[in-house]
């Protein structure tokens, strides 16, 4: 599973990182060219691009963990060729079925790097239990997308899956995003732990060896929060449909047509 997400998050995760070495080296010189603030910048417009990437790659990221998982799941032995080939033959419409599900993050990005620390910390109220409940709503976009073959179809389906169980789905977004951000936070500052300990210091490299730290918690997190997603996909459909007998039947009586 690492190694096959790894084909889609080493490209993203290389980009990051040069965009940060950019941004740490660069951006008060071009920034003094133009504002001090605003979308203009260009350290936030470096923060917006890599937060829109990461957005975006855990999308892809997710349909491979849903082909990785239902292959296993449904007595399979998963391939990363097979599980990659089923990605890339998609990803127009994972583009498509991102832009459409999740053109607030841009909206919402936008505006928190634009505001000032006070009013980020008063907005942050009101925008993240907002943010929770919009991927609420289209948790199971790509899982149904990529199980079911559905088209865009599937943010329909993907409702109608959430529905019944809205309040269980709330809660696996949050304690999922809680539980990734402990460990990406916990990973990202070992660095900083270990230069505490006085038996190794990065001196200054520290921001770099932190920065590289930080790319590697994602490496980590986004494919297990997508196998989450995806097991939890499974879970519901058995809840609610009665996918277990489906599969049963299946193995017994041959497939459906």
């Amino acid at each position: 599973m690492l190694l096959g997400t790894a084909l889609f998050m080493v490209p993203v995760v290389a980009l990051g990182l040069m965009l940060s070495v950019i941004a740490y080296n660069d951006f008060e010189r071009f920034d003094g060219l133009l504002d001090d603030r605003g979308y203009i910048g260009v350290e936030i417009g470096l923060v917006f691009v890599a937060v829109v990437l990461q957005s975006f790659t855990a999308h892809v990221v997710g349909a491979y963990a849903v082909v990785y998982l239902v292959g296993h799941q449904l007595g399979g032995e998963p391939r990363i060729r097979r599980a990659a080939g089923s990605v890339v033959r998609r990803l127009p419409l994972l583009v498509v079925t991102w832009a459409l599900t999740h053109w607030w993050l841009v909206l919402v990005d936008l505006a928190m790097l634009n505001a000032d620390p006070v009013t980020v910390a008063g907005l942050s109220w009101v925008v993240v239990p907002a943010a929770a409940f919009a991927s609420t709503c289209v948790l199971f976009v790509v899982p149904v997308m990529m199980a079911e073959h559905l088209g865009l179809g599937s943010i329909r389906r993907a409702w109608q899956l959430v529905r019944p169980r809205l309040g269980a789905a709330w809660g696996f977004v949050v304690a999922c995003s809680v539980l990734g951000a402990v460990l990406l936070v916990f990973i990202t500052y070992l660095p900083t732990a270990a230069e505490g300990t006085g038996l190794v210091t990065f001196g200054r490299f520290e921001w770099l060896v932190q920065g590289v730290m930080a790319q590697v918690a994602l490496l980590v997190v986004v494919p297990f929060s997508a196998l989450a997603t995806a097991q939890f996909y499974l879970q519901t459909r058995v809840h609610t449909e009665g996918l277990d007998i489906v599969i049963a039947a299946d193995r017994a009586f041959g497939p459906r047509p």
